[in-house]
């Protein structure tokens, strides 16, 4: 008798420990606007703010493509991407007057000519600023050397880099060439540009 009202006693005392229990759980997830738990809205903006973080950028792209129209891609994205993206050039696509590797930047119109355009003068080739800059991705070796700190070998070395192994998708990136350590990066880094 005594042991099954001891039994009793701490069945109540296990229910009531099991119930301050998911007390205690249920008030964690309790609700924010009635719908929710919070956890639940913290994950969705959470989520909201990784999408945004992803940094995409917006272009319009016309002319020679197969398919022109408005399109987003990552940032740091290039010209030739937001082709592939747009159904690749047609045939008479007159790519070589567009920098096909250039960054594309948010908000940008990137139109390809077509041949009879180009041979009937109704192109005109976008202007790009002298800014007084040296673009190490189009750069010949020559131009390169024009940069204090460059010399032929270095200047050697940045064409084979760019060729060989990749494009400079920012200007830090030429500590990427053999021989271009920080202190020379420091001398040349107001000189270049992408």
């Amino acid at each position: 008798m005594k042991g099954k009202k001891t039994i009793k006693i701490l069945l109540v005392v296990l229910a009531v420990v099991a119930a301050g229990i998911i007390y205690s759980c249920t008030a964690k997830t309790k609700t924010t606007d009635g719908n929710e738990p919070e956890s639940a809205v913290q994950t969705e903006t959470e989520a909201i703010e990784a999408e945004t973080s992803r940094g995409q950028v917006c272009v319009h792209i016309c002319g020679a493509v197969t398919s022109p129209g408005v399109y987003y891609l990552e940032e740091g994205s290039r010209i030739h991407e937001a082709v592939d993206m747009a159904g690749g050039l047609l045939d008479n696509a007159a790519d070589e007057y567009i920098n096909l590797a250039q960054v594309i930047s948010d908000g940008q119109q990137i139109y390809i000519p077509d041949t009879e355009e180009v041979t009937s003068g109704g192109f005109t080739p976008p202007y790009e600023a002298d800014d007084g800059l040296v673009n190490i991705n189009t750069a010949s070796a020559e131009e390169l050397k024009s940069i204090p700190g460059i010399g032929d070998i270095k200047a050697e070395a940045i064409v084979s880099y760019r060729e060989n192994i990749a494009s400079f998708a920012s200007i830090e990136d030429i500590k990427n060439v053999a021989g271009i350590k920080d202190s020379l990066y420091e001398k040349i880094k107001d000189y270049i540009k992408v």
